[in-house]
């Protein structure tokens, strides 16, 4: 289990007093006053530590920007002082702290989540981390969201960060369970390439069918509680909003026979980061409880090279009767969401969001810190886009220009999974779009960006970060 600090609500003495500019429930010594006000008037930046009598002092200020969104500048500056009380090797303190709920919260889910770190396969000194504990007195509801918040993203990020030897389809439902447990959820499973050729869910089993680990389609069902009694998800839309959630789970893509280049590929233990996104935001929507049911759906699968390994130049039908020739097995992403899309729908969603480590054309187009975003409806995608904007995570808009269509046809199937060099993100988009009963509200998120940095980012450590819980777990209090 991921080691973090403790954040709590409790009072108590603490060898550390920290203090934002600006924002400050204490009374403090005048040299302490003194350099807030210098922090606050811009002359000083950064975390700033002093000692007065025998006590330490973290003193520091927001520092807002223009593209930290939805109290991502609070969450900067819990990071800040979470590895600032590393580096000094206290092991508690005191946020003294008079600022709104949402700030409270945002600093105090910023030194969570800055404080994360895999760990779990490092031995000696480097496998533990010395007790923290922080305490924000008197402000016990933001504390408990923004634990919750934090601990649903790093579980995320967790599973991601796991390699694939010990993280596949098998061990992400295993753990799903274990999280999930007693929170009212009610899980289903089809599991093996027999079992999802017969329930009809041929892109799972072809790009599964040769990983170590059987595929297999997860899901996680919320209903909302109404007069003590959980209400019934139905099939009937006229019943009011059903949100599905699907995510694209290839716990490691080595391409299959369209093998990847062997450098970096081991990043790609991170390929599940859309059924992670899901599984974390399923908990948490458990946890928070909005009034609107909820389907998480986590598509399961290891993309391998064998004999069994589906080939360049395969032709399969997909569960709405679509033919689909695999031009390159390496776009398996879309291959494996595109019977869920269609089931999701046939199970009764009136919206939808699916978020997917899809394309590195996502990352020519808009870098490695925004999320591309797709809609069928521009309602939608306003409602999708403002629920990350909300929590701290952009989502970009790019079209799903008809045009493009033709990209991806192809002389001997209904559809290509390739569009060539051009639009590659757009072009992934429209084959999606194919999958989706058009009177359902849908969104496609490209999260190949946000989803895994190569280095240090804002709060994040290296490694995975778990993109898409908090805007996933927004959306269904939005849509409630």
């Amino acid at each position: 289990m991921i080691q973090r600090c403790q954040i709590t609500a409790a009072k108590g003495s603490a060898p550390v007093t920290i203090l934002v500019a600006g924002a400050t429930s204490a009374k403090a010594p005048k040299p302490i006053q003194e350099e807030a006000a210098r922090l606050a008037k811009g002359e000083v930046s950064g975390v700033r530590s002093l000692l007065h009598d025998g006590h330490t002092w973290l003193l520091a200020a927001v520092k807002s920007q223009d593209w930290l969104v939805g109290g991502e500048d609070w969450r900067v500056l819990g990071g800040q002082l979470i590895q600032a009380l590393r580096d000094s090797g206290h092991s508690a303190a005191v946020v003294e702290i008079s600022a709104d709920a949402a700030q409270v919260a945002a600093l105090a889910e910023g030194m969570v989540l800055g404080d994360y770190r895999f760990d779990s396969c490092r031995s000696g000194k480097a496998a533990k981390r010395a007790k923290l504990t922080v305490r924000f007195p008197g402000h016990s509801k933001a504390v408990a969201q923004a634990v919750a918040q934090a601990d649903a993203q790093n579980l995320a990020r967790e599973l991601c960060d796991m390699p694939g030897n010990l993280m596949n389809p098998r061990t992400f439902v295993a753990r799903a369970r274990k999280e999930l447990a007693g929170l009212g959820l009610s899980i289903s499973l089809i599991e093996g390439v027999a079992a999802l050729a017969k329930a009809r869910f041929p892109g799972l089993v072809q790009v599964g069918r040769a990983g170590s680990a059987p595929p297999a389609l997860l899901t996680i069902r919320y209903t909302p509680k109404k007069g003590g009694k959980a209400a019934k998800v139905t099939k009937n839309a006229k019943k009011g909003p059903q949100l599905a959630l699907v995510g694209k789970g290839i716990t490691f893509d080595s391409g299959g026979i369209s093998l990847k280049p062997g450098a970096g590929m081991w990043e790609m233990k991170g390929d599940m980061g859309g059924a992670a996104a899901v599984l974390g935001a399923m908990k948490l929507i458990a946890q928070q409880a909005p009034k609107v049911p909820v389907i998480g759906y986590c598509a399961l699968a290891e993309n391998m090279p064998d004999s069994l390994a589906q080939r360049p130049g395969d032709i399969y039908q997909a569960r709405n009767g679509t033919y689909i020739h695999v031009d390159n097995t390496d776009a398996e992403g879309r291959l494996v969401l595109s019977d869920v899309l269609t089931y999701a729908c046939e199970q009764g969603a009136t919206h939808m969001a699916d978020a997917a480590t899809l394309t590195g054309a996502c990352l020519v187009a808009l870098g490695t810190n925004i999320a591309g975003l797709m809609a069928n409806d521009e309602a939608w995608a306003q409602t999708v886009r403002a629920s990350g904007q909300e929590v701290g995570e952009e989502l970009w808009p790019l079209p799903l220009y008809g045009e493009y269509r033709k990209l991806i046809d192809h002389p001997h199937a209904d559809i290509n999974n390739t569009g060539g060099k051009f639009a590659g993100t757009i072009t992934a988009g429209l084959f999606l779009k194919e999958f989706v009963s058009e009177s359902v509200k849908w969104a496609h998120l490209d999260i190949a960006g946000p989803a895994m940095m190569g280095g240090p980012w804002r709060y994040f450590t290296k490694g995975n970060t778990g993109f898409a819980v908090r805007s996933f777990a927004r959306l269904a209090h939005k849509l409630a």
